[in-house]
C-alpha cells in the first residue's frame, strides 16, 4: 500500500454511505506507509476526525508532530492499571474502600493482578495454560513482526538471547559490556553497538524501557548502566516461571509501569556511597524519591533500602522520602527527616 491509496478508502466509503458525512476515521499502524502524514493532515483539514494509533514510536516522533503541524494530541496506553483491572473485574472504588470490607478483596485481587499482569485479553481469561500460550504468541508477535520483520534483523539468535535475558533481569541494572562478553564467552559475534541498537528497536516496540542514572552530565548517563523494565509483569511471569523468586522485581516493575502512566520522567539515583534508590522522578516542580522493598521483615533487606534512601534525601535536600512495599504501612521518623511507608496497592489505587 502506499500514501496513494488512502483517498480510495475514502471514495469507498462514501459510495458505500452516502447519507453519513462525518466518519470517524481509524488508521492502525499507518507509520508503515510512507507520506502518511499529507493525508492525516488534508483530511483533518478538511474536518474529519482522525485517530491514529501504532505499537512504534515512531508515531510520536519530533518530525510526525511537525508535519502535522501542532494538529495531534498524544496519549500512550498501556496494559490495565491496578484501577483498571478492578474495573475489569468489576470493582467500585469509593472514598472507604481501604478500611471497609471490600479491603480483603482488593488485597487479593492485587495478588491476582500482581502475577498476571494487566493485558485486557489475559484478564478476562481464567485459564492459566491458555494465558501462557496468549503471552508466549505476544512474545513471538513482538520478536518476529515487530522487531525481526521491521528493522530486517538478520542476526536472530543474537536478538532472542538479548531480550530472554532483558526480561530475566527485569528492574535490574543492565550493564552493555557485560553482556557482551558474556555472549562473546558464549560463541556470539556481536559489538556492543549492535546491542544498543537492538535496545532501541526495544523501546521504539515499547516491549520495554531503558532508565539512566540521575546525573547532568549526559556522558555519565550514557555510560552508567542502565536498569529495564517490561511493558507488562505478566510476560516476565509466565514466560520465565520465576514469580516466587523474583517478586520483589515485579513489585519494582509494577511501580515503574505506574509512574509512567502518570507521566513521571524517571530516573534511578546512586548516592555518593554508592547506594541505589530505585527511582527519583519530578513532582509538582520538587525531587522526590521512591524505594520499592517488597518484604520489610527481612531486616537486612529493609535495613539496606531505608539507608540508600535516607542517603538520597540528605544529598538531594529533601525532607521526606516514600517507601513502597507489599503491605506494610506507617510512619518513620529519623532525625529530621521522614520515610512514609505505603503498600503498593494502595498506592496504586491513586486515592486522596
Amino acid at each position: 500500500m502506499s500514501a496513494n491509496d488512502f483517498q480510495q478508502i475514502m471514495d469507498a466509503y462514501f459510495g458505500l454511505y452516502k447519507d453519513k458525512q462525518s466518519p470517524f476515521i481509524f488508521f492502525d499502524e499507518i507509520q508503515n506507509i510512507s507520506g502518511w502524514e499529507k493525508f492525516a493532515r488534508r483530511i483533518n483539514d478538511q474536518g474529519y476526525r482522525v485517530f491514529l494509533t501504532g505499537s512504534n514510536s515512531r508515531l510520536l516522533s519530533r518530525e510526525i508532530a511537525t508535519e502535522l503541524r501542532g494538529r495531534t494530541l498524544v496519549y500512550e496506553i498501556f496494559p490495565f492499571s491496578f484501577i483498571e483491572f478492578l474495573a475489569a473485574k468489576r470493582v467500585t472504588l469509593n472514598n472507604n474502600i481501604l478500611y471497609g470490607s471490600e479491603r480483603h478483596q482488593i488485597r487479593q485481587l492485587f495478588e491476582e493482578y500482581l502475577f498476571t499482569g494487566g493485558y485486557p485479553e489475559i484478564v478476562f481469561i481464567k485459564d492459566k495454560i491458555t494465558k501462557s500460550r496468549i503471552l508466549q504468541d505476544y512474545f513471538n508477535t513482538v520478536f518476529y513482526k515487530d522487531l525481526v520483520e521491521r528493522y530486517k534483523i538478520k542476526n536472530r539468535e543474537l536478538l532472542r538471547h538479548w531480550l530472554n535475558a532483558l526480561i530475566m533481569n527485569i528492574s535490574s541494572l543492565v550493564s552493555f559490556s557485560k553482556i557482551e562478553n558474556d555472549f562473546k564467552s558464549r560463541g556470539m559475534k556481536l559489538s556492543r553497538a549492535t546491542l544498543s541498537t537492538f535496545a532501541r528497536y526495544i523501546e521504539d516496540t515499547f516491549f520495554g524501557f531503558f532508565v539512566e542514572i540521575h546525573s547532568e552530565s549526559i556522558r555519565k548517563r550514557q555510560v552508567n548502566p542502565k536498569k529495564f523494565y517490561l511493558v507488562d509483569q505478566g510476560l516476565h511471569n509466565f514466560l520465565t516461571l520465576s514469580f516466587a523468586e523474583n517478586k520483589g522485581r515485579i513489585l519494582e516493575n509494577m511501580v515503574f509501569l505506574e509512574l509512567k502512566r502518570r507521566g513521571f520522567p524517571v530516573y534511578y539515583y546512586k548516592t555518593k556511597g554508592g547506594l541505589e534508590v530505585d527511582f527519583l522522578l519530578m513532582e509538582n516542580g520538587n525531587n522526590k524519591l521512591v524505594q520499592v522493598c517488597y518484604d520489610m521483615a527481612h531486616i537486612n533487606t529493609y535495613n539496606r533500602e531505608k539507608k540508600a534512601l535516607l542517603a538520597g534525601i540528605s544529598e538531594l535536600g529533601l525532607s521526606t522520602g516514600l517507601i513502597l512495599t507489599k503491605d506494610e504501612k506507617r510512619l518513620e521518623k529519623h532525625g529530621n527527616y521522614s520515610l512514609k511507608i505505603v503498600p503498593v496497592w494502595e498506592w496504586l489505587l491513586n486515592l486522596k
